[in-house]
């Protein structure tokens, strides 16, 4: 019996290497933060997950079970870039890009694109803007700080944690939206969605102007309308996704 399990296992290990996780690390380089204004981020498959860390380096670690099949990593011209440049997977190979940014970076913006990998961040902050898209994939930032904030999935949920942005665009097509304000927007800004459900959790007593509109998807909402005239707008819509506002 002893025989035939430990023969299972390395069955199961020679046809599914690193099927739990892409740990096995192939790729660990570090670049000066001094001079990057923007960290440009597209890939089709890997997994992401971005840290922040003390320190004035960007790091950056690739675990993969194909070395062959890894993204580019880059720093020149004031622009740090981590692609996919196959535009493609190969059957089997799985990947996963560990970024970890210095809490000093203070970048222009931060761009990021995936297909159909998660993307994972603990914080995002940058002058500007933070722009995520995501096909299908799972997109979860646990913190956000920049003036323009906008995510855009297909299918891939989206949970948007912390959020303190001055504008905030969120939008998708079948995939779930949970956005939670940490900070009043400065101007106007909206969920956007077509059947998936769109949350948003905003702080108590906040001062919002709240306009929601679903053509057959139901809405709830427990936030007092605000009878400023200067108040922030926020508007949210859907097709036939529900709709749900809360205070925390």
């Amino acid at each position: 019996m002893k025989k035939i399990a430990v023969l299972f296992t390395i069955t199961v290990l020679s046809l599914f290497p690193l099927f739990a996780d892409s740990r096995n690390i192939v790729y660990n380089q570090s670049f000066e933060i001094f001079g990057v204004d923007s960290v440009e981020i597209s890939l089709v498959y890997e997994e992401l997950k971005i840290s922040r860390i003390y320190g004035d380096e960007i790091s950056v670690e690739i675990g993969s079970n194909n070395i062959k099949k890894i993204p580019q990593v880059l720093c020149q011209d004031g622009v740090f870039k981590i692609e996919n440049i196959d535009k493609k997977a190969k059957r089997g190979t799985r990947c996963t890009v560990y970024l970890y940014l210095p809490q000093d970076l203070d970048a222009m913006s931060i761009t990021i694109n995936n297909v159909s990998g998660n993307i994972q961040a603990d914080i995002l902050r940058a002058q500007n803007t933070v722009a995520i898209g995501n096909v299908s994939g799972r997109t979860d930032i646990g913190a956000c700080a920049t003036e323009l904030y906008n995510v855009t999935t297909v299918s891939g949920n989206a949970t948007l944690q912390k959020v303190t942005a001055e504008y905030f665009d969120f939008n998708s097509t079948s995939g779930n939206i949970f956005a939670e304000l940490e900070a009043v927007p400065l101007a106007s800004s909206g969920i956007t969605n077509i059947s998936g459900k769109s949350q948003l959790y905003v702080p108590k007593g906040v001062d919002l102007k709240l306009t929601t509109f679903s053509v057959s998807g139901g809405i709830s909402n427990n936030v007092a309308a605000s009878v400023n005239p200067a108040a922030p707008q926020i508007t949210i819509t859907s097709v036939s996704g529900k709709i749900e506002i809360r205070e925390y």
